[in-house]
């Protein structure tokens, strides 16, 4: 995403204590005296959100959206300096902090008036962070839970709740990653998976998020059956959901179940993703992912499958695929549908399909000898020369010699007026046979 390159016409003029003129920049003793931990988790959540309703609200966003990722994370830093003193009740506190902001932030995006290309130049990366943070918080929380500790979880599960529906509607990405890794690593008791599981039971309407997130649920408790299920019969631009669970399940049983569930609507869901750049990125991140787990060698069909799912953007990966597994008719037709470059491929596969099936790989070579010799140029001329003489020798091979004789004859009766062609075959010995 394209970032503003500064907040201010000329920052360099500007001291560290003039910051705190800008809307919204506050030191952390503008803010309410310390929260205790005998404060209430309500108390906590109020405090956060009242901190950026007053700092950063829809409107201030609206005039000056491109300060809002810098407002965001002093106001951020500003509130984390307010925690308790005691270091497990800190930890607790920043996950507090980190969650409600990014749910605060949210919500007053939605209410901003602003174009969506606006709205996510503003935020997109903001919110993110504040996810990692998240993440980093519940991961140091989540080792080690008192008693003490349950109302604020209990808290923060109902709240992640609501980063499903209303009122959030913009960054969809950004509320399921938050929604996710909490109940990666700290909503974990199995009760509490089964309850949501219930709570957000699919319906006709259900929002693709609502979708990814009862899949989630499928996903730790680990009915990767009833998973597949539902995934086959979930929206298509469900599909860019998939890289969390397949980077989260690789090299273990459940991977390729979410492989083949993500394969089951590959071919639509690539093109849910906005533009051309974004989808050969994503197809880069998966067929990588597909590498390091190997899973070619225990489902190759499964593999074949969502590769041809995602062409063109996996057309290397294919093609390889093929050739190493010795698939060459399949590799031919695949190249044929590429229109695949004949001197390329010399480099790629082509010489393991002579080898091996030379036969298989005649009308590959017919194809790629009339397109060099289409582009009238002395250079292609003498490509074409040199890949005539490889058929020729595998004519000879499989015992067809008046096959290619017949088509030699017609080619250069064919092209009797490109005078430079007819100099090459002379030169390559085509015409003295």
């Amino acid at each position: 995403m394209t970032k503003a390159k500064t907040l201010f016409t000329d920052s360099s003029s500007l001291g560290r204590a003039d910051l705190f003129s800008i809307p919204g920049v506050m030191r952390a003793s503008d803010l309410k005296p310390a929260l205790s931990a005998g404060k209430s988790a309500n108390d906590w959540k109020e405090f956060v959100l009242s901190a950026f309703r007053s700092r950063l609200s829809a409107e201030k966003i609206q005039d000056e959206p491109y300060r809002t990722e810098y407002v965001a994370k002093e106001l951020y830093q500003a509130i984390l300096k307010k925690a308790p003193s005691d270091r497990e009740w800190s930890l607790l506190f920043r996950l507090f902090t980190a969650f409600y902001s990014f749910s605060a932030l949210a919500e007053q995006l939605d209410e901003a008036a602003l174009a969506p290309e606006t709205a996510e130049r503003a935020a997109y990366d903001v919110l993110f962070y504040f996810s990692d943070e998240a993440y980093d918080a519940a991961k140091m929380t989540g080792s080690a839970t008192p008693f003490a500790f349950e109302s604020y979880i209990e808290q923060l599960r109902t709240d992640a709740g609501r980063l499903l529906g209303f009122p959030f509607e913009r960054f969809p990405a950004a509320r399921l990653d938050v929604y996710r890794l909490l109940w990666d690593s700290l909503f974990t008791r199995t009760e509490w998976r089964l309850a949501e599981l219930e709570r957000i039971t699919l319906a006709a309407g259900s929002s693709t998020v609502q979708h990814a997130a009862f899949l989630h649920q499928l996903y730790l408790l680990g009915e990767m059956d009833q998973f597949a299920a539902k995934a086959s019969a979930a929206p298509v631009d469900l599909f860019p959901y998939f890289l969390h669970w397949l980077q989260d399940s690789k090299r273990s049983g459940r991977f390729v179940h979410v492989l083949r569930s993500a394969a089951s609507i590959a071919r639509d869901g690539i093109l849910t993703i906005e533009n051309e750049y974004s989808r050969r990125m994503f197809v880069r991140q998966l067929i990588r992912l597909v590498d390091e787990d190997d899973v070619s060698e225990r489902a190759p069909l499964l593999v074949k499958e969502l590769y041809t799912s995602l062409l063109p953007f996996s057309y290397v990966s294919l093609s390889y695929f093929l050739i190493g597994r010795g698939d060459y008719a399949e590799w031919v037709d695949l190249q044929m549908l590429v229109d695949a470059d004949l001197t390329d491929l010399d480099r790629a596969g082509l010489k393991s399909a002579i080898k091996d099936a030379p036969e298989l790989a005649l009308p590959l070579l017919h194809r790629g000898i009339a397109s060099l010799i289409a582009e009238r140029n002395r250079t292609s001329y003498k490509k074409a020369v040199r890949f005539i003489k490889r058929m020729r020798t595998i004519y000879k091979k499989i015992k067809r010699t008046d096959e290619f004789d017949r088509w030699l004859d017609w080619k250069l009766g064919e092209t009797k007026r490109l005078r430079a062609f007819q100099e090459e075959c002379r030169k390559g010995g085509l015409l003295d046979d």
